[in-house]
């Protein structure tokens, strides 16, 4: 392995000046700088980053922290695509990413304070997490820059993206109304998720805005799984609910919503008609094909990326949140 004493040897310089010329000091001329990084190329030379980082005070650490207790695999297919985004941007910087070690099923974890002090962590990236989640109270005290992906929370340090979810929904039920449906069963997810209580108040304004009521007979509350979205409509149908649509708050819940809709022997969409959110991988291929509001789910870690890396270089930067668009995907199941 080439050393940085090597390259001194080779040019007859100093081993301060080499590592000055390779780290852009100004006190070091250009023809030299250039005369050091050329001759490093051609040796093979590679730079130790943990001693550069050692010397600059820095670890260029970014810890990806994300909620492993949900399994399903939307939530898993959503979670992937928010972390590409991360690691496409990060991947063009200086920073690496790790990941927040810990079972955050356990209730005996470790502070997330300790866990980013003791690795030397620079930012936190946050995806997942639910509302009742201890970490939530330690990034309120704002001891480490971070952003948050859909729960809303900004201090001096930390701020939250999110997808257009009152958007989102306004799409949903002003298609299915423009469809010649007004009693639109609504399906939510649990309030662990941030972004529950959002959806529904996204489908009731949706709904004042089309001049038709709320009925609270025709909304139920699932968990975001396929089962919870099958039980729901189960339960409409049992009731005898009036209703020709439904849009479920996740594209699982509504692949269970048409799943029941198809047992009682009634068809999607000519007897109702079927609209989920995220748009996750499986959404093109389900029976029918799901019609659903995209999450542009790489962008919302990209940007997120981004942000971070801003705040990180920049700590005096005023925060604010950000919303990511989302749109409408017409497939057959409306």
């Amino acid at each position: 392995m080439v050393k940085l004493i090597d390259i001194a040897k080779k040019l007859g310089l100093s081993l301060t000046t080499v590592s000055r010329a390779l780290n852009d000091y100004e006190e070091v001329s250009s023809k030299t700088k250039e005369l050091v990084r050329q001759t490093a190329k051609e040796m093979g030379y590679v730079p130790n980053k943990f001693a550069q980082n050692l010397a600059l005070k820095k670890s260029h650490l970014i810890s990806l922290l994300y909620d492993d207790y949900q399994e399903t695999i939307s939530y898993q297919s959503f979670t992937f695509e928010v972390i590409a985004g991360v690691r496409n941007y990060f991947g063009r910087t200086p920073y690496d990413l790790i990941i927040v070690p810990g079972n955050l099923k356990s209730e005996t974890r470790e502070p997330l304070k300790n866990i980013c002090y003791s690795r030397g962590i620079e930012g936190l990236f946050v995806v997942g997490i639910r509302t009742n989640d201890p970490y939530i109270e330690e990034l309120k005290k704002d001891f480490i820059p971070a952003v948050i992906v859909d729960y809303p929370l900004i201090t001096k340090k930390v701020t939250y993206i999110q997808s257009d979810n009152l958007m989102g929904c306004k799409l949903a039920v002003d298609y299915l109304v423009s469809r010649g449906h007004s009693r639109i069963a609504f399906i939510n997810g649990h309030d662990l998720a941030a972004v529950s209580p959002l959806r529904l108040d996204g489908y009731k304004t949706a709904l004042k805005e089309n001049g038709i009521s709320f009925d609270e007979d025709i909304v139920k509350v699932g968990n975001y799984t396929e089962k919870s979205g099958y039980d729901a409509v189960r339960q409409l149908l049992k009731e005898k609910a009036d209703f020709s649509a439904v849009f479920a708050a996740s594209d699982l819940m509504a692949v269970g919503a048409i799943k029941a809709i198809k047992e009682k022997g009634l068809k999607v969409p000519e007897d109702v008609a079927v609209v989920g959110f995220d748009d996750v991988f499986f959404a093109e291929y389900s029976h029918p094909s799901l019609t659903t509001i995209r999450q542009h789910k790489f962008d919302l870690g990209y940007m997120g990326a981004k942000e971070l890396h801003e705040i990180i270089e920049n700590p005096e930067k005023p925060l604010r949140s950000r919303k990511i668009d989302v749109e409408l995907i017409i497939r057959e199941s409306a």
